[in-house]
């Protein structure tokens, strides 16, 4: 359950902003699985209930147990990702790796085999112009190993 701990773990200020990335369907599906209802409403505020929404969807995805639940958070998080292309870019140019704004061709394996103070050394330089939880969230997806974001974090 990898991606729904990210999910819930995220602050819900990113959480908002990762499913203000997401496509329509998505969004839908997921608060269509886990039974949040759109209320109705005419006028003004629909944005204040979507704010609800999300807040309810970010509450109950904390505990989201099933796989599809999980490749569900995957996708809103590729989607996420998607949208940080200058961050994706920042990262892979720091580690001399050849990308298109900030994507790859190949599988990213190299992410697997980072160590602690080449994380530390990364996020040090990125957090000048990224939030540090989105390095952390992407940093993460890639598949860094827990222990050196764990060391990067201290």
């Amino acid at each position: 359950m990898q991606f729904v701990s990210m999910v819930a773990g995220m602050t819900d200020d990113t959480f908002a902003e990762v499913i203000s990335a997401s496509p329509r369907k998505i969004r839908e599906t997921l608060f269509a699985r886990l039974n949040i209802k759109a209320k109705k409403q005419i006028g003004l505020k629909v944005h204040g209930k979507l704010e609800e929404r999300t807040k309810k969807l970010h509450d109950r995805l904390k505990q989201a147990n099933t796989e599809q639940e999980n490749k569900l958070c995957e996708e809103l998080m590729r989607n996420w990702l998607f949208t940080k292309r200058p961050m994706l870019k920042a990262t892979l140019d720091h580690l001399g790796v050849k990308n298109d704004n900030g994507l790859v061709d190949e599988e990213p394996a190299f992410f697997k085999e980072l160590t602690a103070d080449k994380v530390n050394e990364l996020v040090n330089v990125l957090k000048s112009e990224h939030p540090v939880e989105h390095i952390r969230l992407y940093l993460a997806f890639v598949g860094v190993p827990d222990e050196s974001l764990q060391a990067a974090a201290a």
